[in-house]
């Protein structure tokens, strides 16, 4: 029999990178001050409602994994009390206003994403459930991918430009999508390529939910390239080269000038036409009066490096050296890309390189680092426990060898 008292540890992890996530968007730029008096947004229109709904969605869903006994309304307290935290701090920024529709709508989001959760656990079965990769860490980034194409949207608002980068992120996810089915999925029967196509559109769509309103047709696009591209890379002969036990390394190689060219883009964006002399502060840049902006983009910013610690230390981990030393490249290598990128910030005329941003940056790749080792362990330990006769199994025994 199977043990699960180590399974929970990935889904902690990304439960509390959803909650921090969320903190820093709801309660950014954090300059508490007492205030003269509490103005209340009673309701903010139909699409912030909305989009509150859809904010707590994935920390419903991601807790009722974690916790499959927990009641539904115990969830559901759970995403009132969360958004009720948030709305009391915000009476202590000045640039925010708490609103009592906010702890509603977040608290139902909350709901209906355990509710989803309760029903894909009661119609999937077990080789569904192998179809989706789940103790694969590759597949992870395709997972760590949907909310950061998520905060791509809300960060570009109408920059088309910035819109665009998400086709760069759609590539990486096509790609190790593309693989998995492969190299685990076709050899064992699970999936068909039209089910992977329409899969990968599907969750293309899911990440660009924020940029329906600014940009439908950019939503119509990339998901039509989304799916052209999965579609290519499917039947693409050289792709099944690889060892099927051996796969990860040639795809991450694969994804790494793509998700470069994001980063470098995503801090640079827009390209200067020339450069200025070298400056540089301590603190964060140019935060400004209207924040909103800057919040989103920093907070893609952390998340981009967040999936670049994962990623490196996915690459990391599939060579055969030990953990302590692997955890020290990928701090040198996450640490060498942002200071690089500020240094570069430095010379753009619209920037200044900040310390303290980079170190925010850093941050996050320590934390995606973190989320690979805990996913790691626990997988190590659930395979140690199951028949070697399903998916998991398959996938499970290459991280064993």
């Amino acid at each position: 029999m199977r043990s699960t008292r180590q399974e929970p540890a990935l889904g902690w992890a990304l439960f509390s990178y959803v909650v921090l996530i969320t903190f820093v968007i709801t309660l950014f730029p954090f300059r508490f001050q007492w205030p003269e008096r509490i103005n209340f947004l009673w309701f903010g229109g139909w699409s912030d409602t909305l989009l509150n709904v859809l904010f707590f969605l994935p920390l419903g869903f991601l807790y009722r994994l974690i916790r499959p006994d927990d009641s539904l309304p115990r969830i559901l307290g759970l995403g009132l009390g969360l958004s009720c935290t948030v709305e009391v701090a915000q009476i202590f920024l000045a640039e925010r206003f708490p609103s009592p529709m906010d702890v509603l709508t977040n608290g139902m989001g909350a709901w209906f994403g355990s509710l989803l959760a309760e029903r894909m656990q009661r119609q999937l079965s077990n080789r569904w459930i192998g179809s989706l990769a789940l103790e694969l860490p590759l597949m992870n980034v395709v997972y760590l991918l949907i909310p950061l194409i998520w905060l791509n949207g809300l960060a570009a608002e109408g920059d088309s430009f910035h819109h665009a980068l998400a086709m760069l992120l759609g590539l990486c996810g096509c790609l190790i999508i593309s693989a998995v089915h492969l190299h685990l999925l076709e050899s064992t029967g699970v999936s068909r390529s039209k089910w992977v196509v329409l899969s990968a559109t599907g969750w293309f769509l899911l990440g660009s939910l924020p940029r329906v309103s600014e940009s439908p047709a950019l939503v119509v696009f990339g998901s039509g390239l989304v799916a052209l591209a999965t579609r290519a890379l499917v039947v693409i002969p050289w792709l099944r080269e690889s060892d099927q036990r051996r796969f990860e390394i040639p795809v991450l190689k694969r994804m790494w000038p793509v998700y470069v060219g994001y980063l470098i883009l995503l801090a640079l964006s827009p390209l200067p036409a020339r450069y200025q002399n070298w400056s540089g502060v301590w603190g964060f840049y140019n935060l400004g009066e209207q924040f909103f902006v800057p919040v989103w983009w920093l907070t893609e910013y952390f998340a981009a490096f967040t999936l670049l610690g994962y990623i490196v230390a996915e690459s990391h981990g599939r060579r055969n050296i030990t953990q302590v030393r692997s955890i020290l490249w990928s701090c040198f290598w996450c640490g060498l890309a942002a200071a690089l990128l500020e240094v570069c910030r430095g010379f753009h005329p619209r920037y200044a390189a900040s310390f303290l941003q980079g170190l925010f940056a850093f941050t996050g790749s320590l934390y995606g680092s973190l989320i690979y080792w805990l996913q790691l362990h626990a997988i190590q330990h659930t395979v140690g426990h199951r028949p070697a006769r399903s998916l998991g199994s398959a996938s499970g025994a290459a991280l064993l060898e």
